[in-house]
């Protein structure tokens, strides 16, 4: 059975010139299923499951919770969900879904318990589990709002809660408009809880003053969050997911109040928001997990979330400022190709060292990866995890490339796109420093998408001195690589399987080895789906010494069509790349960018 819930709040007054009596706030509840049930019944045993992680709050010899409690790890991140009260939902599904008081019963005193021990908000902005401000507003938008709407009747809620429940609803209110995140994802969940309080509550003496401050102060984060492309500027699939369903939300609530003036300016913003999104996914409807990320299947939320469906764009696109290129290309009925290319800026928070990584799918295979987020306590491997060890670039004497700004107003200088008949290219460059700030080495990746399904990576190093050059190719968890000659590497998934065939411009040896689920010397060879969850996956690492120009190249390939890189060389300011497969043979040029044009590119396709 699909559980939805339809809120209708009857006001007797107008709110604020556009809130109208008989306001209906729709709030889909999900589908009650085993899983839920099993949530539920776990909390009647004071047992808790946040981010994977099984514990339990409940004081020894007590019935009461510690509501600091972090969890068998004692990790924070635990400590802030318990005190969401998200398992709400899971507690009123079972109830409404079986009619056993017990689920009812277990919500109530858990909330007494807590209003118990926070029965009002500190005067000052706290960072405590129980009243960071992005817990107070989880509150609003998660959990309070069902005991609110669809628990107020109910026999089983005690009478003498129900006074305290509503003080604590109100100063919720005044809390958050006074202490609140400066800005970030936090401010704008913060600003969306206190619009739905002002919708829950049009009676409550600073309703029209929350209405007010949360529109504002919504405008502004909008503006000051996305780039006009639609990508939150954080640059993390994760939270332009967070970010964007909570501006959905914003669009829920403005239909509800029929606010239409306010749905003119917000839809075509929110669905902005939805065309990057929509526009970066791969094959399998999954995001890339750029910067701190969890797997999102971006396919699934539209359909659940979207107003109007729209499928992904069958062609490459460039969002300039993001510095997100996505190469597409499908040959009929055969699985497509899609990679992801960060050529962009670091974003303006949960940053990672992945300036020029690269993510490469076949079809529903996963060859490339990011390798996700993982965890956010200090240590090895929330080092490994942000690290350029965990991206598919390179590092020069053990040193990754200079960070990138924040933010951007257009392409990051020395990077670009471009798009031609047979071809298209995109690329970007790099500065390697010492510890004392000198240039040692300078780095340009061409990432070329080659008729048949074929991706062609140039990496240019541009130095005079000896220098140590290393580099990953990270694989996902799923498919298997191995070593099948000096310049060949098969990457087999169950689906799908991958060549690639590599050569460098100079005679020196480049040391290949396959690392999978190293912890000592240093981690290696992981990969983290979802947070607090890692697994073993295989890591390609190379090595080579150089002391003068040289260019890598990187050529993957659909295993049965058995293409290689014949010969690669640059002479003065351009880069010559001879392709065979089978009897056919195809010819690349690329002259070099200058301060006054880009790269140019040029494509002799396969003949005889």
């Amino acid at each position: 059975m699909n559980w939805r819930s339809l809120y209708i709040i009857g006001f007797s007054i107008c709110f604020g010139g556009w809130l109208q009596a008989g306001t209906e706030l729709n709030r889909e509840l999900p589908q009650f299923t085993n899983t839920r049930l099993e949530v539920a019944n776990a909390a009647l045993a004071d047992t808790f499951i946040f981010q994977g992680v099984r514990g339990s709050p409940r004081i020894k010899h007590s019935s009461n919770y510690d509501w600091q409690h972090g969890g068998p790890k004692d990790d924070k991140e635990w400590a802030w969900f318990l005190n969401r009260h998200r398992y709400f939902e899971e507690l009123y599904l079972a109830y409404s879904a079986t009619g056993d008081s017990r689920y009812a019963q277990k919500l109530f005193a858990i909330l007494e318990d807590w209003l118990d021990r926070y029965a009002s908000p500190p005067k000052r902005i706290s960072f405590s589990t129980a009243w960071r401000p992005l817990e107070a507003a989880r509150r609003i938008l998660e959990s309070w709002d069902l005991v609110y709407v669809k628990l107020w009747q109910d026999p089983h809620f005690p009478e003498a809660l129900k006074p305290k429940f509503m003080r604590a609803l109100d100063s919720h209110g005044d809390y958050l408009q006074s202490h609140h995140a400066w800005h970030g994802n936090h401010l704008i969940t913060e600003m969306l809880a206190l619009l739905k309080l002002a919708l829950l509550r049009p009676e409550a003496i600073n309703s029209q003053s929350w209405k007010r401050y949360a529109l504002e102060k919504l405008k502004q984060e909008y503006e000051a969050q996305f780039y006009p492309e639609g990508a939150h500027k954080e640059l993390s699939a994760h939270y332009q997911r967070v970010v964007l369903l909570n501006y959905q939300l914003l669009i829920n609530l403005l239909e509800s109040a029929q606010a239409e003036h306010l749905l003119l300016e917000w839809r075509p913003r929110v669905d902005q928001m939805w065309d990057y999104f929509t526009a970066i996914q791969k094959p399998s409807g999954f995001a890339p997990l750029n910067n701190d990320a969890d797997l999102e299947n971006i396919a699934q939320l539209a359909r659940q979330h979207r107003r109007a469906q729209k499928p992904p764009p069958p062609a490459s696109s460039y969002f300039q400022q993001a510095g997100h290129v996505i190469l597409r290309q499908s040959d009929g009925e055969q699985a497509p190709l899609w990679a992801f290319f960060d050529i962009g800026p670091r974003g303006t928070d949960h940053q990672h060292e992945d300036f020029l990584h690269l993510s490469l799918s076949l079809g529903r295979s996963d060859i490339l990866v990011d390798n996700g987020r993982y965890t956010y306590q200090p240590g090895p491997w929330r080092d490994y995890f942000k690290s350029a060890d965990s991206h598919n670039i390179l590092l020069v004497d053990g040193r990754s490339s200079d960070r990138q700004p924040n933010t951007a107003g257009g392409p990051l200088p020395g990077c670009g796109y471009h798009s031609g008949d047979s071809i298209e290219a995109a690329w970007g460059s790099a500065r390697f420093s010492n510890i004392s700030g000198g240039t040692t080495a300078r780095w340009q990746r061409y990432t070329l998408k080659l008729p048949g399904r074929s991706l062609l990576v140039l990496d240019q190093l541009i130095t005079f001195e000896p220098r140590n050059i290393e580099g990953f190719w990270h694989g996902s968890p799923s498919s298997d690589w191995h070593i099948s000659g000096p310049h060949n590497v098969q990457i087999v998934q169950k689906r799908n399987a991958m060549q690639l065939n590599h050569r460098n411009s100079a005679p020196n040896h480049t040391e290949i080895t396959l690392i999978k689920g190293q912890i000592e010397p240093s981690v290696q060879g992981w990969h983290s789906p979802r947070f607090n969850n890692k697994q073993a996956s295989p890591c390609l690492k190379y090595s080579t010494t150089i002391d003068r120009p040289t260019v890598m190249a990187w050529l993957f390939t659909p295993k049965d069509e058995g293409s290689r890189i014949d010969s690669i060389e640059q002479i003065n300011q351009q880069i010559n790349i001879s392709i065979t497969r089978g009897g056919e043979s195809s010819k690349i040029t690329i002259s070099l960018p200058s301060s006054k044009q880009a790269p140019q590119f040029f494509h002799q396709p396969f003949s005889d």
